[in-house]
C-alpha cells in the first residue's frame, strides 16, 4: 500500500487524493503533499510546478500560489526538492534521502522562478502569505556537502529558513540555510542572504546581504499604476 499522499484541496474545503501526478515524484514512505487548487482536474495539467521528494515522513503544504512560465524570458515557476535522486549525486546509484522535513508556503504568492531545496534531515522552509519571488532564485536549506572540524565532526547542518509575510525577493537572489527575512521586506537583485534578519520593513542587498534601507514597504504594482491606484483610494 502506498503510504505517500498528494492532497488537492479546493476553496470549499473538499479534498481529492491523488496517487500519480506527473510533476510530483515521491520516493520513500509517509510523505504528504497538500496543495490548494481551484480545480483538481485543471491543476494536474498545469505547468510551472515540480516537486521531487526522496525520503520519509516529509510534508509539503502549499497554499494559493501562482507559477507563471514563460520560456522567452526564463520564467520557470517553482521547483521543490527534498533529498536528491541518484542521477544527481557523485556516487552512481546512491540516493540522498532527507527525512522529517517540512515546507510550508502561504497564500497569494507568485513564484516566477525559484528552487527550494532541503537536503538535511529535520530541516524546514516556511514562507508567509503575499510574497513575490522573481526568477533565478535559490532557497537552499543545506550546503549539500559537508564541512567538518579537524576531528571530522560535521559543522554545517541546515535547520531552517523563514521568510515572513509580504516579502519581495528580487531576481537571482540566493537564500542560504539557517536564515530569516522578516515581514514587509525586500531582497535586492543578486543578493546572498546568509543570516537572520529580525527587523521588518527593510531592504536587504549585497553579498552577503545587509540592511541598506529601513522603514519601507512595497506594492506589486508598477510605479505608474501604483500612483493611479493610490489616487483612487483618496
Amino acid at each position: 500500500m502506498n503510504s505517500n499522499k498528494v492532497i488537492l484541496e479546493t476553496a470549499d474545503g473538499n479534498q481529492v487524493i491523488k496517487e500519480n501526478i506527473g510533476f510530483i515524484n515521491i520516493v520513500g514512505e509517509n510523505n504528504t503533499v497538500k496543495i490548494k487548487v481551484d480545480n483538481p482536474e485543471d491543476f494536474i495539467n498545469q505547468k510551472g510546478l515540480l516537486i521531487a521528494i526522496f525520503g520519509n515522513n516529509n510534508s509539503v503544504n502549499i497554499g494559493k500560489v501562482f507559477y507563471p512560465v514563460n520560456d522567452t524570458i526564463g520564467l520557470t515557476g517553482l521547483t521543490i526538492n527534498i533529498g536528491n535522486p541518484p542521477e544527481d549525486t557523485i556516487d552512481p546509484g546512491v540516493s540522498r534521502y532527507a527525512s522529517n522535513c517540512s515546507i510550508e508556503i502561504g497564500d497569494n504568492i507568485i513564484f516566477c522562478g525559484a528552487r527550494l531545496f532541503l537536503q538535511d534531515d529535520n530541516s524546514s522552509i516556511k514562507i508567509g502569505d503575499d510574497c513575490m519571488f522573481s526568477w533565478g532564485i535559490d532557497v537552499w536549506c543545506t550546503d549539500v556537502h559537508t564541512i567538518t572540524d579537524l576531528e571530522g565532526n560535521p559543522l554545517n547542518f541546515g535547520k531552517s529558513i523563514e521568510i515572513g509575510k509580504h516579502v519581495w525577493v528580487g531576481k537571482d537572489v540566493k537564500i542560504g540555510k539557517n536564515t530569516k527575512i522578516s515581514n514587509d521586506s525586500i531582497v535586492g537583485w543578486a543578493s546572498v542572504v546568509t543570516k537572520k534578519f529580525d527587523e521588518s520593513n527593510v531592504i536587504l542587498a549585497g553579498n552577503p546581504a545587509k540592511i541598506v534601507k529601513k522603514d519601507i514597504n512595497w506594492n506589486f504594482r508598477d510605479l505608474q499604476n501604483y500612483q493611479i491606484y493610490r489616487k483612487s483610494q483618496n
